[in-house]
Parts: structure tokens; C-alpha cells; sequence
């Protein structure tokens, strides 16, 4: 019997510890798996911090992944914006500038931001298995370490995301409408820039940076992706994201040929003057004439005659001092191609700009000389400059009238002057119908000293010089321009004599009558009497 009770109380006993060693294993394992839990929520919670602070640290340049710079040399070299912009610059590259930080560089940082948060996390789950105590009793932590900082990365590269869709969107708009309020208001007065040099029209020029050490051109300041209100030259200056605005500070240059151009030029309407005509015909002697009489009459109305270059500054300054002593200016010197004469009329709050174009009469030898002149293809008016004296029938009554020496007289073939030019444009498929032209005849000083000439020829009336010109060996030539131009008007000037403005007679009547065909607002002069139909000048 007591053998049986120390046998019963030995088992009880075992059982006992065997509960007790499984009761205290319960409790370790669960000390062990709360301490886990509050390892792996503390590690989350760490992992949650670290990726709050995660993006600054890589802008800062403080991690390995350093984020790649969207840089003005890389825009230039296609990495950035892509290899060749749209439109305008297709042909001219990307400007060296700064991009838009939303997307282009906002993309870059992120992924650096995204490859930090990879490397991090992975190396945290590494380290849980490179130790086998610490690694056992911590991984909960490491773990838990990574999962938060990916989630806090992730959540904040998805809100970056949103954000970046939204600036995005905006700035598109943004875009789209600056770029059509400046459009639509540089087109709504016919702005342009027309370069005197290269003879090419744009409505997009290029602007030299005003940085002081810089050398950069940006041809196409317009809001894109280089910047929106303003861009960020790679030298650091800030230029103006529109046309208006940046022709206002920054200098003109002509896309095509590099040259400096007046200031202000692509923002106002330009009105080309090509005159055409032989040798010694009187060309530059009449826009001397008209010139300056364009720029009193427009001091008269409180408006002022601008030349907004050197070679304009000269002519005015030639032709001022011609006009007063009364003296012929001299022939014009040939050349290949001439620089245009670019003056700024303003008159009545409003502008534009009269690009007077004076080729010598070497020019229209032949239709294969015209052809550097690429200016005429362009311009909407043409001045066609006819001596009279030069006529075969007028010629021999001038011998007669023993004044044959007073003035050189025309040289070659006139009409062939004329054909010189319009030929080629027929050639190159240049719509005449849409042109006006102006026949002038000049040296009205001279043809009324020849006895009967000038009978029938009333300079105030384009019907009556049209007359004349056919009574006096224009047939043909009349014919051929009224099959070229649908506008036509005539005109018989005397470019040497001092007369008023209101003369009908006046070099000034062709300018303001071009000016008047371009917008009625630049007239200087009072509006013409209305005429009966088939007195008109175009008749």
C-alpha cells in the first residue's frame, strides 16, 4: 500500500511539472510573441518615420541614390524633353534652359526617392537573417522596418503622384492659354517679324540671353515646357515666356540668320515697300522725297517717324539734307542683297513698321538676279517705279526741248525691270491677285518743261496717268499689268520740288496710299475725294 501511494504521488508530481513546464512554455512563448508584435509595430512605426523623412534626405543629397539633374545641356541633347520639339523650333532644337520641374525633374527625384526606399528595406531584411540570435529575436522588427517604409514611401509617392497629375493638368492649361492670348493678340495687328537682312518672315523670332557672359539664343520663348510665365536660362538669367513681353527686354534675332534685329520687332504690323524698277529711274530720289514728308506730316498729327536702325538712321539723315538744299541724291550702289530701311511710324496710338526696300536697278536685269530679293515674294504692296522721260516717244520731244541733260534718264529696258520680277513669282507659284501695286511715274519736274507732253496728265487723277502712259508707248506694258494685279493704282510724282504733302503730285501720296491699304489708322493724310467709277487710280 504505501508503495502504491509514493507511485501515485510521483505521477502526480510529474504531471505536475510536466503542467508547470508547459504552463511557463505558454508564457514564455507568449511573452515572446507579444514582445514580436510590439517589435514588429514598433519596427512599422520606424519604418513609417524614416520614409517621412526619406524624400528630403535624397533631395538633400545625403543617401547613395542621387537624382539625376535635368539640366539645360541635356534638354539641348534630347535626354530630357525628348529629341526635337514640335512646330516652330522643329528643325532649330531645344533652347538651352531649365525645365519645368513638374514632370521632368519631379520624375527623376522620385525614382531616386522609390530606389532609396528599395535599397533600405531590403538591406533591413537582410540584416534580419545575417545574426542568428539577434537576427531571430529582432527580424519582427526589421520586417515590420521595411513594410513601413515602403508603405509610407509608396503612400507618399502616390499622393506625390496625384499632386503631380493636378500641377500638371494645370500647367497644360496654363500653357495652352498664355500661348493663345499672346498669339491672338500679336496676330489681331498683323505682328511679324520680317528680317531686312535675310529677307525671312516669322512670327516666332529668337532672343538673345541678357546674361552677361552668356551667348544663348532661344528661339521659341513661347510657355512650354522650358517655363510658362518665365523660363530659366542654363546661365541662370530669367527671360519672359511670351513674345510680348520678352521683345519688351531682350534683343531680337532673326531665327534664320542670327542677326540682331530692331527692338520691338514680332510684336507690331510690318508693311514692306519693294520698289521695283531699270536703272535711273528715279527710285531712291523719290522715297527720299516721300520719306521725309511721311515723317512731318506725322510730327503734324503728334505721331513721329522712328529709324530703328543704323542704316535707317543714315537715310533719314541723307534725305533730310537732300530734300532741304534742293540736290538730287545719288544713285543707289548695287547689291546683291540690299539691308531693308526699317522705320517705325506711330500715329494715332497706334504702330507699325515701314520696311523700305531699295534695290538698285542692277537688280531687275533679269529675273535670275531677282531672285535674291526674296522680299518681294512677301510683301503685300508693290512699288513700281517708271521714268517717263525714258519712254521712246517722250525721249525724242525731251532732245527737241534741249532738256535731255537735265536728269539721267532711265537705262535698259523698263518693262523689262517690271517682268524681271513678276515672272519670277509666276515661276515660283507667288499669287498676284492678292498684291497692289503702284505705278509711279516720277520726274514730273522734267516732263512739264517738254512742250505738249503733260497736256492730258493730271497727277490727281489715276485714270488720267494711266491714259497717258498708253498715248505715250505704255500700251503694252498697261495691258501686261492689268492681266498680273486685280489693285492697281497709278501715280505721276515730281520727287525733286518743294510742295505740301497734299500735293497731289507729292512722293507722299504713294506712301500714305500703302499705308492706307495696310490699316486705314496709318493714313497722315486727309481721306481722298470720292471719284465716279473709272476715275479711280486703279481704273
Amino acid at each position: 500500500m504505501p508503495q502504491l501511494i509514493l507511485v501515485i504521488l510521483a505521477i502526480v508530481l510529474v504531471v505536475w511539472l510536466v503542467w508547470l513546464a508547459l504552463a511557463l512554455l505558454v508564457r514564455a512563448v507568449a511573452l515572446i510573441l507579444v514582445g514580436w508584435i510590439l517589435l514588429f509595430v514598433g519596427g512599422i512605426a520606424g519604418g513609417v518615420v524614416r520614409g517621412v523623412f526619406l524624400p528630403p534626405s535624397v533631395l538633400a543629397g545625403n543617401t547613395e541614390e542621387i537624382p539625376s539633374i535635368a539640366t539645360p545641356d541635356g534638354v539641348v541633347k534630347g535626354r530630357v524633353l525628348g529629341k526635337a520639339p514640335r512646330g516652330h523650333a522643329k528643325y532649330l532644337g531645344w533652347d538651352r534652359a531649365w525645365p519645368v520641374y513638374i514632370p521632368h525633374q519631379a520624375g527623376r527625384d522620385a525614382n531616386a526617392v522609390l530606389a532609396a526606399a528599395k535599397r533600405i528595406g531590403l538591406e533591413s531584411l537582410a540584416s534580419a537573417f545575417a545574426w542568428w540570435v539577434t537576427g531571430v529575436l529582432f527580424s519582427p522588427a526589421l520586417v515590420g522596418f521595411a513594410l513601413g517604409l515602403w508603405a509610407s514611401v509608396l503612400t507618399w509617392y502616390a499622393v506625390m503622384t496625384v499632386l503631380g497629375a493636378l500641377v500638371f493638368v494645370g500647367q497644360g492649361t496654363g500653357v495652352v492659354a498664355y500661348r493663345w492670348y499672346d498669339h491672338l493678340a500679336r496676330r489681331s495687328i498683323g505682328a511679324d517679324l520680317r528680317c531686312v537682312s535675310c529677307y525671312r518672315v516669322t512670327v516666332v523670332p529668337s532672343y538673345r540671353c541678357p546674361g552677361a557672359s552668356c551667348s544663348t539664343i532661344h528661339n521659341d520663348v513661347r510657355p512650354g515646357p522650358l517655363g510658362i510665365v518665365h523660363r530659366q536660362c542654363g546661365c541662370g538669367t530669367r527671360i519672359p515666356a511670351t513674345v510680348g513681353r520678352a521683345a519688351a527686354r531682350l534683343v531680337t534675332v532673326c531665327p534664320f540668320c542670327d542677326t540682331d534685329a530692331p527692338d520691338g520687332s514680332g510684336t507690331r504690323q510690318v508693311l514692306p515697300l519693294p520698289v521695283i524698277g531699270a536703272v535711273s529711274a528715279g527710285k531712291t530720289q523719290f522715297l527720299t522725297s516721300g520719306v521725309v514728308e511721311l515723317r512731318d506730316r506725322a510730327e503734324v498729327a503728334s505721331g513721329s517717324l522712328t529709324p530703328i536702325s543704323p542704316v535707317a538712321e543714315d537715310f533719314l539723315k541723307t534725305s533730310r539734307a537732300s530734300v532741304f538744299s534742293g540736290r538730287r541724291v545719288s544713285k543707289t550702289a548695287w547689291e546683291d542683297r540690299p539691308e531693308g530701311i526699317p522705320l517705325v511710324l506711330s500715329h494715332g496710338g497706334a504702330e507699325i513698321e515701314v520696311q523700305i526696300m531699295d534695290a538698285a536697278g542692277e537688280n531687275f536685269v533679269g529675273w535670275e538676279r531677282s531672285q535674291s530679293l526674296g522680299y518681294i515674294d512677301t510683301a503685300s504692296t508693290l512699288l513700281f517705279v517708271l521714268d517717263p522721260l525714258a519712254l521712246p516717244e517722250v525721249r525724242e520731244q525731251l532732245r527737241r526741248s534741249g532738256e535731255e541733260g537735265a536728269v539721267p534718264l532711265a537705262q535698259g529696258d523698263q518693262e523689262g525691270a517690271y517682268a524681271a520680277v513678276v515672272d519670277r513669282l509666276r515661276a515660283e507659284g507667288v499669287a498676284l491677285g492678292p498684291k497692289h501695286l503702284c505705278v509711279v511715274l516720277t520726274k514730273l519736274d522734267i516732263l512739264r518743261k517738254v512742250p505738249g507732253t503733260v497736256d492730258r496728265l493730271d497727277p490727281a487723277n489715276g485714270a488720267s496717268v494711266k491714259g497717258w502712259l498708253r498715248e505715250h508707248g505704255g500700251q503694252r506694258l498697261v495691258r501686261r499689268i492689268n492681266g498680273d494685279f486685280r489693285n492697281v493704282d497709278y501715280y505721276a510724282v515730281d520727287s525733286l520740288g518743294s510742295r505740301e504733302g497734299t500735293d497731289p503730285s507729292h512722293p507722299v501720296q504713294v506712301l500714305d496710299r500703302a499705308l492706307r491699304v495696310a490699316d486705314r489708322r496709318m493714313a497722315v493724310l486727309p481721306e481722298p475725294e470720292s471719284v465716279p467709277a473709272g476715275e479711280a487710280r486703279n481704273a
